[in-house]
């Protein structure tokens, strides 16, 4: 649970932000205005600070930003803007913003963007992140690896290769595609990637491609001209030139629409930007990052996604597995985020533990996270034990339950639920078989070919055929 400050001179803004913030466990301070704010830093501590960007009819959401980073160094900043701006991105995250979030916003993105603050928070306290790797200590030769290899917790065998694809990637400057579903750390492996490269000294520029409005795509990512459109009253540099001498992470790159992904294809490969309505080229000295959740081969073979974009953005390929291929490090990430959020106060108990690790978990990491959480918040004891997961948990006893409500309520969409249960029963299958791939085929009622196939596609462990 954290400490919010909240800075919104809207009053039903205010009013539900607060609402939806504090359903999620965190106790909120609100004001509407920089000088209120002002006071309640100098008064108390607070984790995380959420600000409008428009106030008083200025940016006064960047005075904020300044405020905190002077008082409450520690605090975590995220912006509010109507919509993604170039400029005010970049300027908050120079200012020491966290991350901005586009108006609307829904109660799953703000809980995750919270999150995410607190995450890397905790990375200067000893949590589960224990540093930045936008900030972790590089030296002047570039950089410890190690700490920021510790932000991805895991003993898998399956994250020992994931470190080791990243600290692979972060020699070079090629670009890097992570996949993988929800809540499995793909901006996480990204600021990693960061942290290794000769580029750490230099911004980190994440940009939620399903955030911003298709209209403005091009604006934002390339900048534009004084008078190129209705609107554009200055020249503004995209978000593309700003990243440059640092790196820019497209987060869901599946989302850019065609006419993007044709000019981003020109930015990779000649490594110059035209904004728009401008008639001449701009120099860009950018290390691109993105990750998606869909399968982006699909999509090109479909038409929705560029087949030259793809191979340009595929050059160093990092998928990130889900939590319930990686099941070993379920017990080792739920003490860790337990004794995070507790302060060291509360534990696990072993059955819970065994119980964890039996669960879907279709929502990965977050899902994991959010669950403690819940558990916590909800817990009237120091000790947190199975019998509390099963009031909360569906399915616990039972393995994995599908239904169009667990569906729902625990993320992901169909073809990630057929493809766990699939999982589930090629495991128990080769359980049963002692790894015996021909007998584990058999029992399912399919060909050894299709399990071979399956395992592959999965990346399934290996099993004595």
């Amino acid at each position: 649970m954290a400490d919010i400050l909240l800075v919104e001179d809207e009053a039903n803004a205010r009013k539900v932000l607060s609402m939806g913030l504090e359903l999620q466990g965190h106790q909120v301070c609100s004001c509407a205005a920089p000088a209120e704010a002002d006071r309640q830093l100098q008064r108390r501590s607070f984790d995380v600070v959420l600000t409008d960007l428009r106030m008083e009819g200025r940016d006064a959401g960047l005075e904020v930003i300044a405020m905190a980073r002077k008082l409450q160094p520690q605090a975590r900043v995220l912006l509010l803007t109507a919509y993604a701006s170039a400029d005010t991105a970049v300027a908050a995250m120079k200012q020491g913003a966290f991350d901005y979030l586009t108006k609307p916003v829904s109660g799953e993105e703000l809980a995750s963007a919270v999150e995410r603050a607190l995450f890397d928070a905790a990375a200067h306290s000893g949590g589960i992140a224990r540093q930045s790797a936008q900030q972790e200590g590089a030296d002047e030769e570039g950089g410890s690896t190690e700490s920021a290899g510790d932000m991805l917790l895991g003993e898998s065998e399956a994250m020992q290769r994931v470190r080791e694809r990243l600290r692979r990637a972060a020699r070079s400057d090629f670009t890097v595609l992570i996949s993988g579903e929800s809540g499995t750390g793909k901006e996480l492996a990204a600021r990693v990637v960061h942290a290794w490269s000769t580029r750490a000294k230099g911004v980190f520029i994440p940009v939620h491609c399903g955030a911003i409005p298709e209209g403005l795509f091009e604006s934002e990512l390339f900048g534009h001209r004084k008078g190129a459109f209705t609107g554009a009253e200055s020249d503004r540099a995209g978000l593309i030139e700003s990243a440059s001498g640092g790196t820019l992470f497209l987060d869901e790159v599946g989302e850019l629409p065609l006419s993007a992904q044709v000019k981003l294809l020109r930015v990779l490969q000649e490594k110059r930007v035209r904004r728009v309505g401008d008639d001449r080229e701009h120099d860009v000295d950018v290390r691109v990052i993105a990750a998606t959740n869909r399968d982006l081969e699909a999509e090109v073979q479909q038409g929705h996604f560029r087949g030259d974009l793809f191979f340009r953005l595929n050059v160093v390929p990092v998928h990130m597995p889900p939590l319930r291929q990686r099941r070993e490090d379920i017990p080792l990430l739920a003490r860790e985020i337990v004794r995070q959020y507790s302060e060291g106060r509360a534990r696990l108990t072993d059955g819970c533990l065994k119980e964890l690790v039996s669960l879907p978990f279709m929502g990965n990491v977050r899902e994991l996270e959010n669950l403690m959480q819940r558990m916590l918040a909800l817990s009237e004891d120091s000790e947190l034990d199975a019998t509390l997961l099963a009031e909360m948990y569906s399915g616990v006893q039972g393995g994995l339950q599908i239904s169009l409500q667990s569906m729902q309520q625990q993320g992901g969409d169909l073809d990630t639920w057929v493809a766990a249960m699939e999982q589930q029963l090629i495991d128990e299958a080769l359980a049963d078989s002692g790894g015996n791939i021909t007998r584990a085929a058999e029992a399912l009622g399919i060909s050894f070919r299709s399990l071979r196939y399956r395992l592959k596609k999965g990346h399934a462990p290996d099993a004595e055929v």
